[in-house]
Parts: C-alpha cells; structure tokens; sequence
C-alpha cells in the first residue's frame, strides 16, 4: 500500500521544471486562453466580454486560493481552474467545501440546454457541506469550525413581492441568486457567499451523504409538505436522485406512497424506502388499474417526461400533479387539458424551496433518518463522476469527498516542511505498527529528498496537486 505512495511521491517530485509544468497542465491552458490580458473577464451569451472579478479572479495556481473543477465552453470537459477570491466582505463567509454534490441540472446549465445564457467559464455545484473558515465582521450566527451546507441559491433582494412573503426562492429583484453562474459553486475547495443563505448542518446526517439533501431533497420536500395530506395516496414518479427521496419523505409525512417506475428492477428497493406499492409504468394492466379503480390524491414527478397524459389520469378528481424535473426548454410538458379542466385538477411546479424549507428538509431529516443513497468519489475524479451523472447511470447521487482527498498532499507538505529530516527519521525508527511504520518510511526518504533539493520539489508539487 505505501509502497504505491512513496513511488508516486517519487515520481512527482522528479517531474520537470515549472516551465514544462505550464505548457501540460490543464489549469495552465485554461487561463492562457481565456484571461490571456484580463483575468477578472467572463465570457456572455454571443462571446461577449463582462467583468466578473465579484466572483473572483481566474489565475494560474500560484497565486491562487481556490481550486476547481469547471468547463469552459458548452459540452466541454471539466478541466482544473484555480482562482483567487476577492476580500471577504462583512456580511459573508469563507468556507472550506468538505464534499461536493452533483446534480443533474449541472449537465444541463454545461450543455446549455436550458438556454445559452451561461457566463464562462462555469464552476458548477449547489449540494454543498462545508465548514466556515473565516467569517465577515458583521457575521453573528456562524464562527470558524462550524459544519455547514449550502444550497441552491446564494441571494436574494428582500424587497420584491416573493422576497416579502418567504418565497425567497422566487425572487425577481435579484440578477445572480444561484449559487454558481457566474459566481463559484461547490466543484471548488472554497466558496465565498452571505451568510443568510448558509445553514448549520445537523451533526446526526453523515456529512459524506447530506450533501444531495440541499437541492434534490430540498426540491420535493417542500411540494410535499406544502400538499401533504395524511393518509393520502401519493404517487411518486421515477426512482432516482429525487424520487429515492421523494419515497422517504412522503412516507415519514404519513401519506401512502405509489412508485411508480419504468424498470421493475426498482420494486424491492421501493419498498424499502417505504413505498406501500410499486407500479412498473411499462406494465399495461397496472396501469389501468391505476388510472381507474386505484386512483392518486397526489403525483409528484420527478422524471422528464414530456408527455404526461397517462400519468394524469391516475389522479382522481381535483387531485394535484407536482412537476419537479426539468426537461429541455424545447420540450414542453404535453397532457390533457380536458382532463384538467373537466376534473378540476391542479398542475403545478414547484423551485426547489425558501430558505425557511430547506432549514425545515434539513430538521424533517435530522428527526426521521431520512438520508440519501450515494455514490463517493475522490477529489481527483471529479469528471468520472460527472460521466457517472450524466450517463444517468448514478444511484442515485454522486457525491465527491473534496477535503480530504484534495488536502492529502497539501498535508504531507505541512509535516515536510515542519521537520527536519532528522525529526523525520527519528519518527520513522519510533514508528510501533505496520500502517505507521509504511507512512512513516516514505515521509523517511521522500524527506532525503526534500532537504536536497527542496524549492524545485515544492514546486513540482503543488503543480501536481
């Protein structure tokens, strides 16, 4: 195992000079292109030039704070970028991004199939746990260690009509209210935003998990909790990101949840996040049967599905369909309006939720165990993960560990750099196990050659980092 380590330390620590370094790196590429005379410029809708600098300014790593995964045109690859923010201001918070959720409407905002009005270079992600590390000077609510999570949105006016009556999410007076675009999102190790739009984060939901909590929960528990009616029959389609915990969420609200799937293959796991019935849509007679003697008070859909005619029909009369999924903007939603009008039922979206639902999605979790089923992924995968997201292949989140796996190496540096390699060798003859005796070996000889050729080595690192 350390083994392994110390031939890749090696290796590292031999790779050329800087200037070798600069014309392979990828985060090197991105901003001799992009900032070759402006650094702070974004790019607009038409290849239009717009300062940007709010969100912090894209530069090589060396005189960097943050690194991030982004992509710099439509459909493009995630490539590393590295930026420095600009000074905290007094009402916001610096946070260090522990883990990382993805999100499908990330492969959409980077596909630009919901409009070409992306500010690029974009740093994705809003499913985000955190910890604060610095606070502003008017900041009262949080202080540095706090464990935190972050959503969807990062502002909003306060003044418009929305704002005024807690729907903060639909806020009309408020030209960047999301997390990213063009500021930075959580594919980052750090962050800057207000502190009004962060939350603590219950120490009970595991941290590797909590993160698809901030967006997919958050975005079908509060269409549920708004429309809940106890004992309710409530059919939740498509098993994924968001129906996984649609299920869990409508069955700890106390309503009798219907899922509703195009794979059979979904059935047990339904029932085990607490479905009372599994319907496979592709199955005709379940379907009638659904549609006519079994009928739903309430449907919420989390798939795209353009045509929603046969789901509709599994409503009883004035019952209430929830659309959560977005489709493409050149997709739209296609059901029958005599159906609606002649049983008076109702067809209604629902934006993720205010701040005052997510901090309650967060509680409602905290209370019943409700957790999301994920998958973990290192720092460096970050575009494996999000090939595994796009494919649509992920069960049922993918959620990349950012801290740990990207300080692994900033770590070794910090002891490196404290010891001599006296000190070093001395831990290395006082190590008392295997584990500690292999780690602290490859600290032994890679330190030799640290302390013979150390700025060159320092160097080599962080740009391997």
């Amino acid at each position: 195992m350390f083994g392994g380590s110390f031939i890749f330390f090696f290796l590292m620590i031999r790779r050329p000079p800087r200037s070798t370094l600069d014309r392979s790196s990828a985060a090197s590429d991105v901003y001799k292109r992009q900032v070759s005379t402006q650094s702070t410029w974004g790019f607009t809708e038409q290849g239009m030039k717009a300062d940007f600098s709010f969100r912090g300014v894209l530069c090589p790593k060396t005189e960097s704070n943050v690194a991030c995964w982004g992509a710099e045109v439509a459909k493009g690859d995630l490539k590393r970028m590295y930026f420095k923010l600009p000074a905290l201001q007094e009402d916001e918070v610096r946070i260090k991004v522990l883990y990382a959720g993805l999100c499908h409407s990330d492969c959409f905002k980077l596909d630009e199939e919901w409009g070409k009005n992306v500010i690029w270079p974009v740093v994705p992600g809003h499913e985000i746990v955190a910890e604060i590390e610095k606070v502003g000077a008017h900041v009262k609510k949080f202080k540095p260690g706090d464990q935190v999570a972050v959503g969807v949105f990062r502002d909003c006016c306060g003044d418009c009509e929305a704002c005024k009556v807690g729907d903060d999410q639909l806020c009309s007076g408020c030209q960047y209210k999301l997390t990213y675009d063009p500021h930075l999102g959580g594919y980052s190790t750090h962050m800057q935003l207000k502190d009004s739009f962060v939350f603590h984060l219950p120490k009970s939901i595991p941290q590797s998990k909590a993160a698809p909590i901030l967006c997919a929960g958050a975005t079908v528990f509060s269409p549920l909790k708004r429309w809940c009616k106890p004992g309710a029959r409530c059919g939740v389609v498509g098993i994924g990101g968001l129906g996984h915990m649609a299920i869990q969420f409508a069955s700890k609200m106390g309503m009798k949840v219907v899922a509703l799937s195009t794979s059979s293959t979904k059935e047990k796991e339904a029932f085990e996040l607490g479905a009372k019935e599994f319907v496979c849509t592709k199955n005709e007679e379940e379907m009638k049967r659904i549609c006519t003697k079994d009928k739903l008070d309430l449907v919420l859909n989390t798939a795209f599905i353009p045509d929603v005619t046969n789901y509709m029909y599994t409503l009883k009369a004035g019952g209430v369909f929830i659309q959560t999924a977005l489709p493409e903007v050149t997709k739209p939603i296609i059901f029958n309006n005599l159906d609606l009008v002649a049983n008076q039922k109702v067809f209604t979206g629902s934006a993720v939720g205010s701040r005052l639902e997510v901090e309650q999605c967060l509680d409602f979790c905290d209370k019943f165990g409700v957790c999301p089923i994920v998958e973990n992924y290192k720092w460096a995968d970050f575009p494996k993960a999000y090939a595994r997201l796009h494919s649509g292949q992920a069960r049922y989140r993918c959620v990349v560990d950012v801290a740990s796996t990207w300080d692994n190496l900033q770590s070794l540096l910090t002891i490196l750099l404290s010891k001599s390699s006296k000190e070093l060798e001395c831990s290395h003859q006082g190590s008392t196990n295997e584990v500690e005796l292999g780690f602290s070996t490859s600290l032994h000889f890679i330190s030799q050659y640290f302390h013979q050729n150390a700025q060159r080595s320092i160097t080599c690192l962080l740009y391997t980092s």
